[in-house]
């Protein structure tokens, strides 16, 4: 299971992987999967985003990568793009609307110290998560195991 998302303009993956999402703590995740097309990016928390196309112009969450929300933020405040969820867009589709409202849009820059608050915030998020889902993940350790 997966949700894409789209960008209102390309990046080049120079851009991307190039050191500007540094200082959010957003990095190359290093796969051994990852191709010139599609590459993979952390946030160090054990979640991940996979890039696609030189220039990037779609991003694909994989259930198992967890929750790349901060990734995504990251990169619509540095790169002032518009994220949208493929979700948002079939159901502006079905509703017959005409445009889909994106999940994530550009913020003002932040500051080194409130990117620091922001890690933190978001670390707590994601250890919420985690404790959230244990029960889950024992379940399918279980069945698998």
């Amino acid at each position: 299971m997966s949700t894409d998302y789209y960008i209102d303009e390309p990046i080049p993956v120079s851009d991307l992987f190039g050191g500007r999402l540094d200082k959010y703590g957003v990095r190359d995740a290093e796969s051994l999967n990852a191709t010139d097309n599609s590459k993979c990016l952390t946030d160090g928390l054990n979640n991940y985003l996979w890039t696609h196309g030189n220039p990037v112009d779609c991003f694909t969450q994989y259930l198992p990568n967890r929750y790349p929300s901060f990734i995504l933020q990251s990169i619509a405040t540095e790169f002032g793009v518009e994220i949208y969820s493929e979700h948002e867009i079939v159901d502006v589709a079905k509703e017959g609307e005409e445009a889909p409202k994106p999940s994530y849009i550009p913020g003002d820059k932040p500051t080194s110290e409130e990117i620091a608050q922001l890690r933190a915030d978001w670390r707590k998020e994601c250890e919420a998560f985690d404790r959230e889902m244990e029960p889950l993940w024992a379940q399918e350790r279980e069945a698998t195991g």
